[in-house]
């Protein structure tokens, strides 16, 4: 019989995950630091092309793995700009790969922002197009009836009991 005791607990919890922490060599942290960005942008492109061609469910499945991705990078971030003294005597070289990296990494945020931006323009094209059918739908077919019992087209607005925001 399995126990809360015989478990191994922290193992189960996923969650928990230990932060990003850079090499005291400040070469090696500006190695690690654009790998997180290398990561990071992988997840993006993985997500953009998924934006492109509207599969849901792998645009779904890969935001765990941004949110890891972005963490991890947002963690070496900070800790790049708490040691930035002791950064400034890294080789050259790797400051130049840093910039480019930071760069490609920019144009690549940039696409996804505008695929997000189509998606949720098509969202709420296709919320509208519903909310506009079904306000239709119930001004056509509700029945209304006058004071003499005669059936009338129904002229008052009809309130349908739907949230409007997706």
């Amino acid at each position: 019989m399995a126990t809360d005791k015989s478990l191994d607990t922290e193992k189960l919890d996923m969650t928990q995950e230990k932060p990003l922490t850079l090499s005291r060599d400040p070469n090696k942290a500006m190695q690690q630091m654009m790998e997180q960005i290398d990561s990071l942008r992988e997840v993006y492109m993985e997500e953009n092309a998924a934006l492109e061609q509207s599969d849901t469910k792998t645009f779904l499945k890969l935001q765990d793995k941004k949110i890891h991705a972005a963490r991890n990078y947002q963690a070496g971030a900070q800790q790049m700009l708490t040691r930035k003294d002791e950064l400034q005597h890294i080789d050259m070289a790797l400051k130049l790969q840093l910039r480019e990296k930071q760069e490609e990494f920019s144009g690549i945020m940039s696409e996804n922002l505008k695929a997000l931006d189509r998606l949720r323009n098509g969202v709420k094209r296709l919320n509208d197009r519903v909310m506009r059918s079904a306000r239709d739908a119930a001004q056509h077919q509700n029945v209304n009836y006058s004071a003499k019992g005669q059936l009338n087209k129904n002229e008052r607005s009809v309130s349908l009991g739907l949230s409007e925001s997706v």
